[in-house]
């Protein structure tokens, strides 16, 4: 292989998705962790890499059937005929091979979960839904990651699920300390991902894809993103109230002000105001994962 293919090859892993995986996977166990039960560290590793190779290899699934799981982070992955062309038929078949050796690891660490005695209903139970998540987001003929649901399946998937695997991995049963502190980072992650697919909205509109800032325009979907930033922080803030260390969730509110300033920026856009795309690009994923990094660390340095 090349070493041109080789970097086209990188540019199919969806580095804030996967990042947001394993930083999601992390606070799970470490909620675990924070509520007294020891880490067994080869349960961690091997759940980690179940779900890793499991998203890798839906990813590349994707791209090889041309629906592609979220083009619009930060790579819009050309799928032009032109492109089709000077790529030849190698690479999606390379495409097609990485996948299905994904799909072999992971099933490979499934066995070895069973083999571990680690898996129980509820992981089961989990393994499926994740499984479910990825399948409806890049399956031919099902692909629902352009239609105006794929977001929320996303954030669902990577942000409540990932964690409440690692947890139940680790604690084995489920409990409202998972609940309260996850619940919160689904609107700011769903909020990011408005946001950074904000600058493909031209090509969405062209190629039909039904995304929901497609659907609702940019200013009510910036209106919308701004909103889900405001209800994660005060998610945060119900969270307090309903039992919530303020040692574990008070760091989170250190980010709030790069939101207000983000939710200001983007009101301004209505009038006029220039569009800083590496400042509101950064910005935005400050303020999703900057709590992350806070309640991760909190809950492992305990």
């Amino acid at each position: 292989m090349t070493e041109h293919h080789r970097i086209k090859l990188l540019r199919h892993i969806r580095p804030i998705h996967l990042l947001t995986t394993i930083a999601l996977y992390l606070l799970g166990a470490g909620f675990a962790r924070y509520l007294g039960q020891r880490i067994d560290q080869l349960v961690f590793l091997v759940g980690l890499s179940w779900l890793v190779f499991l998203q890798l290899g839906f990813y590349f699934l994707g791209d090889h059937f041309r629906t592609p799981f979220d083009p619009g982070l930060l790579n819009r992955l050309p799928f032009d005929s032109k492109d089709l062309s000077k790529e030849g038929s190698q690479p999606a078949e390379l495409l097609l091979y990485i996948s299905l050796s994904c799909f072999a690891a992971a099933g490979v660490i499934t066995i070895i979960m069973g083999l571990q005695g680690v898996i129980s209903i509820s992981i089961v139970v989990l393994m499926g839904l994740i499984f479910t998540g990825f399948f409806l987001l890049t399956v031919p003929g099902i692909s629902l990651d352009q239609s105006g649901l794929g977001e929320i399946i996303t954030s669902i998937t990577l942000v409540i699920l990932s964690p409440a695997i690692a947890f139940i991995l680790q604690y084995e049963i489920f409990h409202r300390f998972l609940v309260i502190g996850i619940f919160p980072l689904f609107p700011l992650h769903l909020a990011m991902i408005l946001f950074l697919r904000l600058g493909g909205l031209r090509e969405d509109i062209k190629r039909n894809r039904k995304s929901i800032l497609v659907r609702m325009g940019w200013k009510q979907g910036l209106f919308l993103h701004n909103l889900l930033i405001l209800c994660g922080f005060f998610l945060f803030g119900i969270s307090l109230i309903f039992g919530s260390p303020i040692r574990l969730v008070g760091f989170v509110f250190l980010a709030l002000p790069a939101a207000i300033y983000l939710i200001w920026s983007l009101s301004q856009l209505e009038d006029g105001a220039p569009v800083r795309w590496p400042v509101f690009t950064l910005l935005s994923l400050v303020v999703f994962f900057l709590p992350v990094y806070f309640l991760t660390y909190s809950s492992w340095t305990r």
